[in-house]
């Protein structure tokens, strides 16, 4: 009889400054229905930058490096309670920062949609290079960029999505279709957000917990995004493609959708694979949304504190 047991897990978060600005449905919508509002005025000054957002004790919590009973020793909030020279690595896995992680964005596009200027290609994968888990063969795709006015004419004249790091255009996602609605540039790039993030959790996963990734069966991925076409709007597969760059060879999967209930759903659906004796080794995986960026924004500008909701 078979029984199923939780082998290993990874936490990771991204910090995504500039991704609340541009990326947020909150912050996307005022910017339609009242684009001279307060709110988007006063928003930048809110906005932590990636030291912060390390040394935030909750996030340090996260990926590992403090237990959920140490906050019972700081008085909340906990937003102007840093934890000085905080790391950015954890027991489960690390805080990214946004430079880094618009690379892995590009790293993780398997259809050449993803432009970033020939500058912040050498910028980011220098810093790349130095990232444990980041291996040859992914830093290799992310080629040697491209012209910041090639970028700059996709994103005024073909409806490509810009990417922006501390406040400036680094890149672009195009669109993959002239007409089709759920391949817009910015359907894209949530889906590629997802994704990337996804892959960064895979890697720590296998990295953390000391797994053979050639073992891996089975790949559940249980973000709150859905990618598709006119075809099969959601149809997927966040899962089978994470499992590609994560090194899971011999695996198969599928995505599994509820909200944000869809963990538990995923859990239930992989313990009852092994439980079966179908597989032996099932990943449960989700990506971030770049959607919730910034969702209670408003919230927190009118009381005086950061954007909280600054991580991917």
């Amino acid at each position: 009889m078979n029984y199923p047991v939780v082998k290993g897990t990874s936490y990771i978060l991204v910090h995504a400054e500039d991704m609340v600005i541009h990326n947020g449905t909150t912050q996307s919508t005022e910017r339609v229905i009242n684009p001279d509002s307060e709110y988007l005025k006063k928003l930048p000054n809110h906005l932590r930058s990636f030291e912060e957002v390390v040394n935030y004790l909750p996030n340090q919590v996260y990926i590992g490096n403090m237990k959920p009973e140490d906050l019972k020793k700081f008085e909340q909030p906990w937003h102007n309670k840093p934890l000085e020279n905080a790391s950015r690595d954890g027991k489960y896995g690390e805080i990214m920062p946004e430079d880094e992680f618009i690379g892995l964005i590009k790293i993780v596009d398997a259809f050449d949609l993803v432009k970033l200027s020939k500058e912040f290609t050498e910028e980011v994968k220098d810093k790349l290079e130095k990232h444990p888990l980041i291996r040859e063969d992914l830093i290799a795709k992310l080629k040697s960029g491209d012209d910041l006015a090639d970028i700059e004419k996709l994103i005024n004249e073909q409806g490509a999505e810009a990417l922006y790091f501390d406040g400036k255009i680094v890149g672009c996602v195009k669109r993959a279709h002239d007409v089709d609605t759920n391949l817009t540039a910015h359907v894209l790039f949530e889906n590629l957000v997802c994704k990337a993030s996804g892959v960064l959790a895979g890697l720590h996963l296998v990295a953390k917990n000391d797994i053979d990734p050639e073992e891996i069966e089975y790949v559940i991925e249980c973000s709150e995004e859905a990618c598709g076409d006119m075809n099969q709007r959601g149809g997927g597969n966040f899962a089978k493609s994470i499992a590609e760059l994560t090194g899971f060879k011999n695996a198969t999967g599928s995505d599994t959708r509820g909200f944000c209930a869809a963990p538990t759903h995923a859990l239930i659906v992989a313990s009852s694979l092994v439980q079966a004796g179908t597989f032996k080794n099932v990943v449960v995986i989700s990506g971030g949304s770049t959607a919730k960026l910034g969702m209670n924004g408003k919230n927190h500008v009118e009381k005086d504190m950061p954007i909280l909701e600054d991580v991917v």
